[in-house]
């Protein structure tokens, strides 16, 4: 079990322990259970307690590939002309399929969950994400080929105000709340079985 360094040992140590007592279904070779590794993401609110303490409350909880955000691995598009106005917020998804060794082999746009998208937009994204990689998950110790869909938040203010823009995209059917430049995997191998979200830690 390893995640982000940086959080909190009074955050990290109780969500790593809650961790350790869920179930998981790991991916298959030929039908048959195998060692798997993942990336397990998870979307966590907390609120005041007594004692000046905190709860916790998974909002979503969700596994498979995901990005490589390794310094230089994950350079953002470049706004295109054409889409330089004031005020402009847009924001683009794409789906990327991605190789067994986590190489972007083709990128797809999806009008239908996009915001105020423009058809430059969407080729932006689409000539930035095919250059970015990917974490597979590794069932057996081979990685696993899949798919991933990508929101990309575009936003020009020329030195106005910010608008008030939540760029957060959550996918059809899930809890999921993907910021600008995650990843939501597509038919991961690995399968959490516990009943996590909705409930505190």
């Amino acid at each position: 079990l390893s995640g982000d360094e940086q959080l909190d040992p009074a955050i990290r140590t109780p969500l790593e322990h809650a961790i350790r007592g869920w179930a998981f279904e790991p991916g298959r070779i030929g039908g048959e259970a195998a060692p798997t590794e993942t990336t397990l993401t998870l979307d966590v609110s907390f609120t005041a307690a007594d004692g000046g303490n905190y709860a916790a409350h998974i909002d979503d909880a969700r596994v498979g590939g995901t990005l490589d955000v390794k310094a230089g691995k994950t350079v953002p598009p470049r706004m295109p002309r054409d889409a330089v106005r004031v005020g402009l917020v847009a924001r683009v998804v794409v789906k990327a399929d991605y190789d067994a060794e986590g190489r972007i082999v083709a990128v797809e746009p999806q009008p239908d969950q996009g915001l105020n998208s423009l058809p430059s937009l969407e080729r932006a994204t689409v000539n930035a994400v095919k250059h970015w990689s990917v974490v597979p998950e590794r069932v057996g110790g081979h990685g696993v080929a899949s798919s991933i869909m990508v929101p990309i938040c575009f936003m020009v203010t020329q030195g106005l105000h910010a608008p008030d823009f939540d760029c957060t995209w959550t996918p059809p059917g899930s809890h999921a709340r993907v910021d600008n430049g995650g990843a939501f995997a597509l038919a991961p191998a690995t399968k959490l079985r516990s009943d996590v979200i909705g409930h505190a830690l």
